[in-house]
């Protein structure tokens, strides 16, 4: 068996490169947002029974990182009633802690994501208006860089597909993407897109970034390599978060009290796809958790605590419910591997 910090065999790395089959498969990783006793469960999909349920503590968690060898979790102690300061480090065939990162006081937590080298990672600072790189092995944070002076709250972020920037949305004001560059000696570039800039990815056909701006319900595309807004398009009502998928689609989740649903466009021409409803009384007002594997989308729905599973490769079909009456569910993430418990 390899470290936990190592690589893993090709077929598992063949599986983490999106593919739906795999999907079917693995382990599904998901946030129990409980403030006084969060958690994270453990769904093996093959079986899709929850095999274990890793407790770490009050504090509000709301997303989980997974790294790319599959082997390791983090998750961030978001705050309740005040701002949380610790990541947790999770082994996931271990379905156990390794360790907690103190960011700071005052410095709450939220989104995350491993670099390539399955070491690091980088560590949204909400109240901060920074992103920390931090050491999983040694429990510490390495360095921290500013998000920049226009870009306020950064949420979420996402990693360029080489590994050598982070894109991270600042939802206050008037909303911006700063792009932070991890191997350079130059201070952020801030793009100004719209309030709420929220959640965002990077296109797999042309590595343009797009950006959902909530408060004003639109999309905003940028060009990866100028830098410049290339187009502000209208979505759905107040869009959440957004997933790529295969053959140039990307999904985005959508919705308020009144109407839910999953709207798929071309990445190229930004059309509009398909319209999926999230089935449901009133799912949205409670928020939700999005997250996809090649053409496989998992939903969570925090009001009724269900976790749904769609086939984009047909999306006429309605989705498959993975469990009801789940703990508060919110931000989820993938791993082909499975819970040492089946190696036994």
């Amino acid at each position: 068996m390899n470290s936990r910090f190592g690589v893993i065999p090709l077929g598992i790395t063949l599986c983490l490169i999106v593919s739906s089959v795999c999907a079917q498969d693995g382990t599904l990783l998901v946030v129990n947002r409980h403030s006084k006793a969060g958690s994270v469960s453990f769904f093996d999909l093959e079986t899709e029974t929850e095999i274990a349920r890793i407790p770490v503590g009050p504090g509000w968690p709301h997303e989980v990182a997974v790294s790319p060898n599959g082997r390791l979790a983090l998750t961030a102690e978001y705050g309740e009633n005040g701002p949380g300061r610790h990541v947790t480090v999770m082994d996931i065939p271990g379905a156990q802690i390794l360790g907690r990162i103190d960011m700071g006081p005052m410095s709450k937590p939220h989104d995350s994501v491993f670099l390539p080298d399955n070491l690091h990672a980088v560590i949204t600072l909400e109240t901060q208006d920074q992103i920390a790189v931090v050491n999983v092995e040694t429990l510490s944070v390495v360095r921290t860089y500013d998000i920049g002076d226009a870009a306020r709250e950064g949420h979420m972020l996402h990693l360029s597909p080489d590994g050598s920037r982070v894109y991270v949305g600042g939802r206050l004001g008037q909303g911006t993407v700063s792009v932070i560059f991890l191997n350079e000696d130059r201070g952020p570039t801030v793009i100004q897109t719209g309030p709420g800039a929220e959640a965002i990815t990077v296109t797999s056909d042309n590595g343009n970034i797009w950006i959902i701006n909530q408060d004003e319900s639109t999309i905003s595309v940028i060009d990866s390599e100028t830098l410049v807004e290339l187009e502000k398009f209208k979505a759905a009502t107040q869009p959440r978060r957004l997933v790529n998928l295969p053959d140039d689609r990307m999904a985005v989740i959508y919705g308020n009290r009144e109407i839910v649903g999953i709207r798929i466009y071309h990445t190229q021409t930004r059309e509009v796809l398909h319209d999926l409803p999230i089935p449901g009384d009133g799912v949205g007002a409670g928020g939700f958790g999005f997250f996809a594997v090649g053409s496989v989308g998992f939903v969570s729905t925090r009001l009724d605590g269900r976790i749904l599973v769609y086939d984009f490769t047909n999306p006429e079909a309605p989705p498959r419910t993975l469990v009801v009456n789940h703990e508060t569910p919110d931000g989820m993430n993938w791993t082909p591997l499975r819970l040492d418990v089946f190696n036994r």
